[in-house]
């Protein structure tokens, strides 16, 4: 057995999701130097199950001995729902992980790097390849067209403005630049996301998901109900999420922290060397006396 290209490819399935347990089927199936081979993998996502058959198979050159991950079939299993199975090819680069085919099986879409490809005859065939290009766009599963075996076509969105819509919501915490980023890192990755919005003055919480095809973002409850969250106006959203507090709270607060400073600064002095206090008295002497003559 090769023990690179074993190396290789069990870190390949564990960067695409398939865990690190896989790793042990992975090493028996390549000692006994099969052609090709299966395995088997299951992996959960909620309620919903991922049932995949991952297949390999070795390169052509004998001398190098490689084995490589060519493609794999999933069917989701869903409760109440009759089973759905697509395939899905693996290359060197511009893969999926597990979880963002499960997502695409799943009705959502994936927003990543796709490799520009243009149709070459190879080997008395014509074969979509390359170019060496890359652009952003959703990629989703068409559930409207099928290829003659079975496997439903990709849908291409050309959507860039999810971060602008994604700002114009009620969402509670996400005031901040950094945390609209966070949400729209796993938004893009096709995921639900949990998050609490504000509807007719209320704290609801609710499920985040993209929907590309429509170019929005779209609620919904614990219930799978779409939720009519209205956008608003982001400024004065953050600035009313500040003033929660009432004046009272507001006075109390600041006092509250200004006790805990101070107590915190008797606390370093406290802490200090003598020396080190000595000096601090003499620097702050000059400075009490200044004060004290502003005030006569």
């Amino acid at each position: 057995m090769n023990q690179e290209s074993f190396e290789y490819n069990r870190d390949q399935l564990q960067y695409l999701g398939f865990g690190e347990e896989i790793a042990k089927s992975l090493h028996t199936k390549m000692e006994q130097n099969l052609t090709e081979f299966t395995l088997d993998h299951t992996r959960k996502f909620g309620k919903d199950e991922l049932h995949s058959v991952l297949y390999f198979s070795k390169g052509d050159d004998a001398a190098k001995d490689l084995t490589f991950f060519n493609r794999f079939t999933s069917t989701l299993k869903k409760e109440g729902m009759e089973d759905l199975s697509q395939t899905f090819f693996v290359g060197p680069k511009y893969n999926y992980t597990l979880r963002e085919r499960y997502n695409m099986m799943d009705g959502r879409a994936v927003y990543r790097e796709q490799p520009v490809l243009e149709r070459k005859e190879m080997d008395g065939k014509l074969k979509m390849v390359p170019t060496g290009e890359t652009y952003w766009a959703w990629r989703a599963l068409n559930f409207k067209e099928a290829d003659q075996h079975g496997n439903f076509l990709p849908k291409m969105i050309r959507w860039h403005d999810q971060g602008k819509a994604l700002e114009k919501f009620p969402i509670v915490g996400a005031e901040e630049k950094y945390m609209q980023a966070r949400l729209l890192a796993q938004l893009q990755k096709g995921n639900q996301v949990e998050v609490n919005v504000l509807k007719d003055g209320q704290e609801v919480k609710a499920q985040m998901v993209v929907n590309a095809p429509m170019m929005r973002i779209d609620f919904y409850d614990e219930n799978g109900q779409k939720l009519d969250i209205k956008p608003v106006n982001r400024q004065a959203f953050g600035q009313s999420q500040k003033s929660d507090l009432s004046p009272q709270e507001v006075q109390r607060a600041a006092m509250a922290k200004a006790t805990a400073a101070k107590e915190g600064t008797q606390a370093a002095d406290e802490a200090a060397p003598a020396g080190q206090k000595a000096a601090t008295g003499q620097k702050q002497e000059p400075a009490l006396q200044r004060k004290q003559a502003v005030k006569i």
